[in-house]
């Protein structure tokens, strides 16, 4: 993990923190690349024009959103997703939240994509995940977002936003900061999406998004939570 700040090198210390966080479990671990590293990944994106291998959503429930497929993405971006998917890092975010099993998806997340860019006016409704990786059938536990882009402020939205375990009131904005990882809990109650990008930005929002998986089928057991701890299969729902 030489490319993550030293600090997280154990997350053991955030736990307490990460399980009691509303609506859901989640925490923010800023700086969290190594000062040199962050500053290569907005040089080396900026030079990735291929947007053939990808896929653009316009919706009622998501707009000016862009992902890529994984089979193009710049070195840089590949090595940060297999970082965050090695054997160490799995252990590691199992000392955080307490979930057990945890596994990264057997499909390189070739159907799902991990860098995603969102351009002024853009945002993303109140949603959840598909809740179990389509190979295997495990439960979809936890994600990671890494705000990648070097430059943004508060002024230009594009926040985290998160929602009840129905989905309909918001209850907290996480404000998008460069070199930021936020994690939180995925469960079939974990209602999150984007805050509209206010139309005079110029910038685009960047984001590495990778999902886990746990093994076990009542991966919840360990954590006290405001909703029904048990699993069950389900596609994307806004």
């Amino acid at each position: 993990m030489d490319i993550i700040n030293s600090d997280y090198n154990s997350l053991k210390p955030y736990t307490s923190q990460f399980v009691q966080n509303k609506p859901f479990p989640h925490i923010l671990l800023n700086n969290f690349f190594k000062d040199e590293f962050f500053e290569n990944i907005n040089c080396e994106v900026e030079k990735f024009n291929d947007k053939t291998n990808g896929k653009n959503f316009n919706s009622t429930v998501e707009k000016n959103k862009w992902i890529s497929l994984n089979s193009r993405l710049p070195h840089i971006l590949s090595m940060i997703i297999h970082t965050l998917n090695t054997e160490s890092w799995l252990t590691n975010l199992e000392d955080l939240t307490k979930i057990k099993f945890l596994t990264s998806t057997i499909n390189d997340n070739t159907n799902l994509a991990n860098y995603h860019e969102m351009k002024r006016d853009g945002f993303l409704g109140s949603h959840v995940d598909h809740s179990f990786e389509i190979g295997t059938g495990y439960p979809h536990v936890l994600n990671i977002i890494l705000y990648i882009s070097d430059q943004w402020s508060d002024n230009f939205g594009g926040g985290t936003t998160f929602f009840d375990k129905d989905g309909n009131k918001l209850r907290k904005v996480i404000q998008y900061k460069p070199n930021t990882a936020l994690i939180f809990l995925h469960s079939p109650f974990s209602f999150h999406g984007v805050e509209v990008i206010n139309s005079d930005c110029l910038l685009t929002r960047r984001t590495i998004y990778i999902d886990y998986y746990s093994k076990s089928h009542q991966p919840f057991e360990n954590l006290e939570l405001p909703f029904d701890k048990k699993f069950f299969p389900h596609g994307t729902t806004f």
